[in-house]
């Protein structure tokens, strides 16, 4: 009887996830991940099925990653806005030259049109990250961080929108000062006058 290596399977999977990361699921072939994670194929397939199912562990991994720093982000703030200003350093913390951008939204681009289970994980991630910004810029109105004189709908409804020209932003290679300065002017606009 052959003896198959041992391997953490979430190893594998963060291992799989930054390859998703960098390449995009087309561009990543089962060799690929094969060689990233250093499981053989055939325990590739036991373990995790086919690569469609790796890729959405992968991706199921990478949200709630995200989704646990909105939740450490809002819950450690002191007020409102500095919530909304974490939430977007968390986007801006890699480095200048990490153009990956965003696995959510890098997947939205390249197989959001065209499966149904991708789909469905990003458009509940994005609620969730809007639901986040929605809280906090109502909690910075309550708190007297965040301007009363817009109504929150609106705030949070551009707050997303520049969130998501963010993640987009790095992706594709917008200088990270024009981003700060968006960002800036943002928060700028939330801030009471």
């Amino acid at each position: 009887m052959v003896r198959h290596k041992e391997f953490d399977p979430d190893d594998a999977v963060a291992d799989a996830m930054a390859l998703f990361w960098e390449r995009g699921y087309e561009a990543t072939s089962v060799q690929d991940l094969v060689e990233r994670t250093g499981v053989g194929r055939r325990s590739m397939y036991d373990t995790f099925g086919d690569k469609h199912s790796l890729f959405l562990r992968a991706l199921d991994r990478y949200i709630g990653t995200v989704e646990d720093g909105f939740r450490r982000l809002a819950a450690t703030s002191a007020d409102g806005r500095a919530a909304v200003h974490a939430m977007f350093d968390m986007l801006l913390k890699s480095d200048a030259d990490d153009y990956r951008g965003c696995l959510v939204v890098n997947s939205a681009t390249e197989l959001g049109p065209t499966d149904d289970e991708v789909d469905e994980r990003l458009r509940r991630h994005l609620a969730v990250g809007r639901e986040v910004l929605d809280a906090q810029i109502r909690r910075g109105q309550q708190d007297g961080s965040v301007t009363d004189r817009i109504d929150p709908e609106t705030l949070a409804g551009v707050a997303f929108n520049v969130w998501l020209g963010v993640r987009v932003g790095v992706r594709a290679r917008i200088p990270r000062s024009q981003i700060i300065h968006d960002v800036e002017k943002l928060l700028d606009l939330l801030s009471r006058s």
